[in-house]
């Protein structure tokens, strides 16, 4: 089909006039943000050949909607990811391709991650928490700090956030030791990167452990009590993935009687409890679920504009989904 051929149809407002004008070259372009639901999806993608769609907390893609459809070639997210709401399983089957604006969500996680890294090392944020509480000047209060250079990170997944986090640690220190079960020691050496012999090898090694994998059935509370026992003294834990993959009663029994940090940008429940021992606790820095705040985030538009020019001209698609990709994407 020629370009000029395709309904392309956004179950949004697409933010960004210039992305909008490029993808409006290409096809028929519809947005309809009133499409909220399966039934208004199948209705506004009527003859559509491509279909984008929002974050929800519900399904908007189903495997109906895509029977309903058999015309289309290509779907896709304005979301980092695609299993909140979309059948990505099912529409692989059928032979589309799948893709959504990961990418652009890589630099502003890993600098977010930095930042809290450096903050905790530093107390950053005690300090100024003290000093906004009414403390005059709480210059000795926590001792000597730590910098990251040259201290030994290890991050959990090497997805897209995982890959870009390491990259961005790695210009603080060579020590930089990586947990994936799907990249092998060859490749993370060249790109220079060791492989964690296991996850409680690197929860015993590692001074800054990070969390960045996906959330599914089988990483639900994989960060067990055992790995926090294991940390050194004063070792930082950061979670920026999602906290369904910690069992956090236990990471909260450790952290109260170990002399352990964490940085938590995710919970196991959100909001967090008012009442929980992570807000109390000097040695935990916690955030209410930020690392998607930065504004870069809206280079998505732009990249969805990319990736529909590349499937025009029928070239690879940079975040086209395969099966082993899509089962160990986050599912929420």
């Amino acid at each position: 089909m020629t370009a000029t051929g395709r309904k392309i149809v956004f179950a949004c407002r697409i933010d960004d006039a210039a992305a909008r004008e490029r993808i409006q070259k290409l096809g028929t372009l519809v947005e309809a943000p009133e499409a909220n639901s399966p039934e208004a999806i199948i209705e506004a993608a009527k003859d559509a050949q491509v279909l984008v769609v929002p974050y929800t907390a519900h399904a908007l893609i189903t495997a109906e909607v895509l029977d309903a459809l058999p015309q289309l070639e290509l779907i896709g997210s304005t979301y980092g990811g695609v299993r909140q709401n979309i059948d990505d399983l099912y529409a692989l089957e059928k032979g589309l391709s799948v893709i959504h604006t990961g990418p652009t969500r890589i630099r502003p996680m890993a600098e977010y991650t930095l930042g809290l890294a450096l903050s905790s090392l530093t107390q950053i944020s005690n300090y100024h928490h003290c000093m906004k509480s009414g403390e005059a000047w709480p210059r000795m209060k926590f001792g000597r700090t730590r910098i990251l250079h040259n201290r030994k990170v290890g991050v959990i997944g090497y997805g897209w956030i995982g890959q870009g986090v390491a990259k961005l640690f790695g210009h603080f220190t060579d020590q930089v030791q990586i947990y994936s079960s799907h990249a092998t020691a060859e490749s993370l050496r060249q790109d220079g990167f060791q492989k964690a012999e296991s996850l409680d090898a690197l929860f015993r090694e590692c001074e800054v452990i990070i969390l960045a994998g996906g959330y599914t059935p089988e990483t639900h509370q994989m960060i067990r009590k055992a790995h926090f026992e294991a940390m050194a003294d004063e070792a930082l834990f950061i979670n920026i993935a999602r906290g369904k993959m910690v069992n956090q009663s236990e990471m909260i029994e450790v952290v109260e009687k170990r002399n352990i940090f964490l940085a938590l940008d995710v919970f196991e429940t959100e909001p967090l409890e008012a009442d929980s021992p992570l807000r109390s606790n000097d040695r935990c820095l916690i955030a209410p679920h930020r690392a998607n705040a930065p504004i870069e985030f809206e280079q998505r538009w732009t990249f969805l504009a990319d990736e529909l020019e590349r499937f025009d001209r029928g070239e690879e698609l940079m975040t086209a989904l395969s099966t082993a990709r899509a089962k160990v994407m986050s599912e929420s």
